[in-house]
């Protein structure tokens, strides 16, 4: 998930800012296929709410919590990091691929290609010894020296009216946002700003703005040296590297080539830098694989898609691809179903649309899980808003924990296979009963 604007990215915590630094309205993103692959014959059905063809995947047609958490295990931790553009993501993209194969689907492997990535490594040079920071979005490459001072959150108490001339800004995370610590120390005259992080690991922020020279942040654990470098007035270089294009993979299962999608569930693939991301979001993604399975175990159904999104960590670009092509197409679904940190949590969370979260709900209340109205925090988003933003109806079911998503502590240990097995028996139930009645309102696709 991507937690909001200021805050999103790397590795802290809480969605501070959603399941991951999003904002609200997806980017434009270009795509095309690279990799396509037709898995089984399909048979046009004799009416839509029928299967495509015969039975295909294997295991019961019925939502499996326990092949959940082996997507989960292969996806966190024989995986890991699936940062967008890095092998990590090429692994877990062919992994789900073959996943979806193995029931049946058609499956293509669609690489697109994206600005501002949040993801941009760095460094810091002190006292000889190189410190790791990431570079935030809005901040331009290069190199730059200067004496390092201390300028507390950088406010106007931090600051004090000292001029900053030719100087490197050392500043702690708190208080401001990004944005303002950087206009700040710039009105002031300094040539950098270096951001310590309050916490373990390091995230990359949000500038809002382009900036006139490097802003970077250090991780917790390096903001002592940082500090103490500040405090000594000693001369620190900052590297950071120019932006660039970047690309990201989505996957895409269909029941047949070219089949339109009339309902897509889908959930993010990648994760921030450091994590293996087992709540946010090999959780939803693993929801994802399994649904597509349980659904083909009877037979694949006419109209109902699957797919894994790139780049959703560093601004929804992945899902914004997929209805790019869509759109190209002329082929948008009436419903997208999104699954996002999914794996941790006592209850059911339901957001989207009114008319089909309550439907959600209904369905909910008939299997006896506890389930409830939703919404996200401020500043927070999920895929699922890049076809919101297209007139798509959407649902999103999560399980509201977002205490270690970022972070090395979101690991597989913490996810509770109860809540798994709450949500993706919530989830499949409801695709159940609005794929044939979104059928029934469409007619012949």
């Amino acid at each position: 998930m991507r937690p909001a604007l200021c805050l999103a990215l790397l590795i802290l915590g809480l969605i501070a800012a959603g399941c991951s630094d999003r904002e609200p309205a997806p980017a434009a993103a270009s795509a095309e296929a690279i990799t396509t692959s037709a898995a089984a014959e399909t048979t046009p059905a004799a009416s839509p709410t029928q299967a495509v063809n015969a039975r295909t995947a294997d295991g019961p047609a019925t939502f499996d919590e326990q092949r959940t958490l082996a997507h989960i295990e292969a996806l966190s931790k024989t995986i890991g990091p699936r940062v967008s553009g890095t092998d990590g993501e090429t692994r877990a993209a062919n992994y789900i691929a073959g996943q979806f194969r193995a029931g049946g689907y058609d499956v293509e492997i669609m690489s697109f290609t994206f600005d501002g990535d949040r993801f941009r490594g760095g460094s810091v040079v002190a006292a000889g010894k190189t410190y790791e920071t990431l570079t935030m979005s809005g901040s331009p490459g290069g190199s730059v020296s200067g004496p390092a001072v201390f300028v507390g959150v950088a406010d106007a108490e931090g600051i004090a009216g000292r001029s900053l001339a030719g100087k490197v800004a050392i500043s702690d995370r708190g208080v401001l946002k990004f944005g303002e610590k950087y206009q700040a120390v710039r009105d002031a005259g300094a040539v950098a700003l270096v951001v310590l992080n309050n916490q373990p690991g390091i995230i990359s922020g949000d500038l809002r703005e382009e900036a006139l020279f490097p802003v970077v942040m250090v991780s917790g654990e390096d903001a002592p040296a940082l500090r103490a470098a500040a405090d000594a007035g000693s001369t620190i270089k900052v590297e950071a590297p120019y932006p660039k294009v970047s690309s990201a993979l989505n996957v895409l299962a269909r029941p047949a080539k070219g089949a339109t999608c009339r309902v897509i569930v889908g959930g993010h693939h990648d994760t921030v830098p450091s994590t293996g991301g087992a709540n946010d979001n090999a959780s939803g993604a693993a929801e994802v694989v399994e649904l597509a399975r349980a659904f083909a175990a009877d037979g694949i159904d006419d109209g109902l898609c699957f797919a894994t999104f790139g780049a959703e960590e560093s601004g929804l670009y992945g899902s914004a691809a997929l209805v790019k092509r869509f759109q190209a197409d002329d082929q948008l679904p009436a419903l997208m179903v999104n699954l996002d940190v999914a794996g941790i949590g006592s209850v059911v969370n339901v957001i989207g649309d009114p008319t089909y979260r309550q439907k959600a709900l209904d369905v909910a209340q008939s299997l006896g899980i506890s389930a409830q109205a939703s919404s996200l925090p401020a500043n927070t988003g999920s895929d699922h808003q890049s076809f919101q933003a297209v007139g798509v109806a959407v649902l999103y079911f999560e399980s509201g924990d977002f205490g270690t998503i970022h972070t090395p502590a979101d690991t597989i240990a913490d996810i509770q296979v109860a809540e798994l097995k709450r949500i993706g028996d919530v989830a499949f139930a409801a695709i159940k009963r609005l794929l044939p009645e979104i059928a029934r309102a469409q007619g012949p696709a």
